[in-house]
Formats: structure tokens, C-alpha cells, sequence
């Protein structure tokens, strides 16, 4: 699905890149003594507020004056070790901090896509466009009785008698063999169906006729008499009922479009070439 965003977040990420490098550039300008001094550390209010924030919403607390000081020192050990590092070189070629820093790019990303809310209509046209994904499943209420393969001789014969018995009127909780599974379900999906009992007895119940004890019907565990009392059919749900899960599916989809959008443009001010691998020496005498 095509990304809609305001016209003003088309290139998010250059827009970033471009807004970061002016503002490196003035800042070198109006500190040229900071700029060209690399060993020159400075804490600023705003990194601080930062960290206080960082605090408050982990501990949903500010931070005491003493652990205010803990969180600058180590702003500042970070710092150091940090700096040191990349005098090292030690950020060369290691795979976790080139990862690290395609995150970092990614949750930029992430941030932008999330600046412009969907509106009803937006989201009414997702829900639309992927309605497979927020289809509300058949349900089904039904009762079952159990016939174990390893308690009866001959299970067809069985389910036949007990068949005849139950729709006599017996009472159907005294008739088959014990199973770990509740004997009645009360309007559940056909994804639960599936779970507990298997595709094969899934699909028996999807066509079984509503109010008529039927079987056997087969399972992962054996045999089954069943009779389904109602049946709710399947369904895309309005917009209201699903809102919260269709938002953040739109999202990760405006995310996923937005960030391949970013790349490709990013990718044309490159020139990729790869290197192919060298082909093997055939041995003397063949061809």
C-alpha cells in the first residue's frame, strides 16, 4: 500500500540527514573552540533533562539530587569510553554497532511515520485492503462424546449404538470414554476447534447440520459423536470493534513503506558495485 503521509514528510529521512548536517555545521560556527577540541566534554541542560526523563519514566520518579549526579557521571563515563573507542578505531568493521546504528536510523523512522495519525477513512480503506487479516473467525457451540480408539474394539459399531441412545434422549455425559478435553464449547472460534481437536474434525464440524447429534467424526485422538447446537458465521468486523488493531497494523505498514521509500532514495546518491567471486581454477584437462 502506498504511503500517505503530509506532503511536508515525503523524504523524512533526507530531510533529517539535511536538518542534522546544518545543524552540525552551525554549531561548529558559533563554538569553533568546542569544534576543534575533541577532548573538550560539555553536559548540557538539555542532555540532562534527558536523562531525568530517561529516569523518571523507568522508576515513575524523578531522580533525588544524588542519583542526578550518578546519572551525569555516567553520561559522562559513557563519553569518555565512547570517544576513546572510535580514537581506537574499535567501531570498524564490527557488525553490532553498524546494526546498532541502522536501528537508531530505523526507529528515526519510526518516530516520522508515527508524527501523522490515521484518520477513519484511512483506516476504513486498510481494513478494507486487508481484510483477510482482521476477519473474524466462524464460531461454533457444540457438544461432543468421546470415543477412544484404545478402550474400544470396534468404533464404528460403537458410535452407531451410542448414536441410537443419545438421540433416544440418554443423558450423553454417561455415554463414551474419558478425554482431557471439555465436553461442550460455547461459541468458539474455529481457530480453537482446530487447536483442540485437529484440521480433519475442524472441517467435519464447519458442515455438520445444527441441532442433529452426527459422527463419528474424526480427531487427533480418535472418534467423536457430536452435536452443534449453533453456529456464528464468519465475518469482517465494522471499523469500531477492531480500531486499536487495524491502527497499528496501518502503522507498521506506513513504517515498512516508509523506510523502503527512504533507502531507495538513499541508495541512489551511491554507487554500489559488486565485487564477484572469483571463479575456481579448473583442473589440467578439463574443459
Amino acid at each position: 500500500m502506498a504511503i500517505d503521509l503530509k506532503k511536508a514528510l515525503r523524504e523524512p529521512m533526507l530531510h533529517f540527514l539535511a536538518i542534522g548536517a546544518g545543524l552540525f555545521v552551525a554549531f561548529g560556527a558559533l563554538n569553533p573552540s568546542e569544534a576543534d577540541n575533541p577532548d573538550k566534554i560539555i553536559v548540557s541542560s538539555g542532555q540532562i533533562e534527558q536523562l531525568e526523563a530517561g529516569f523518571t519514566k523507568t522508576w515513575s520518579r524523578p531522580p533525588t539530587p544524588k542519583e542526578r549526579q550518578r546519572l551525569i557521571s555516567e553520561y559522562i563515563r559513557d563519553e569518555v569510553f565512547y570517544r576513546e573507542a572510535v580514537n581506537l578505531g574499535l567501531d570498524e568493521g564490527d557488525g553490532v554497532i553498524r546494526r546498532r546504528l541502522r536501528q537508531k536510523l530505523e526507529f528515526i523512522l519510526e518516530d516520522v511515520s508515527a508524527l501523522t495519525p490515521p484518520s477513519d477513512e484511512e483506516l476504513q480503506l486498510f481494513l478494507t485492503a486487508y481484510k483477510e487479516r482482521f476477519r473474524l473467525d466462524p464460531k461454533l457451540s457444540f457438544q461432543h462424546i468421546y470415543l477412544s480408539p484404545d478402550r474400544r474394539n470396534d468404533i464404528g459399531q460403537d458410535a452407531k449404538d451410542i448414536l441410537t441412545r443419545v438421540q433416544a434422549g440418554e443423558d450423553n455425559a454417561l455415554l463414551g470414554d474419558p478425554i482431557m478435553l471439555p465436553p461442550s464449547y460455547e461459541l468458539a472460534s474455529v481457530a480453537q476447534i482446530r487447536r483442540d481437536f485437529g484440521e480433519e474434525f475442524a472441517g467435519s464440524l464447519a458442515s455438520a447440520p445444527v441441532g442433529t447429534w452426527v459422527g463419528p467424526v474424526r480427531s487427533g485422538f480418535g472418534a467423536h459423536l457430536v452435536l452443534v447446537s449453533d453456529r456464528t458465521p464468519g465475518r469482517l468486523p465494522d471499523l469500531a470493534e477492531v480500531r486499536d488493531l487495524v491502527a497499528r497494523e496501518w502503522q507498521l505498514e506506513q513504517k515498512k513503506a516508509l523506510e523502503e521509500e527512504t533507502f531507495q532514495k538513499l541508495l541512489s546518491r551511491y554507487d554500489v558495485t559488486v565485487v564477484p567471486e572469483q571463479s575456481q581454477p579448473q583442473p589440467a584437462g578439463e574443459s
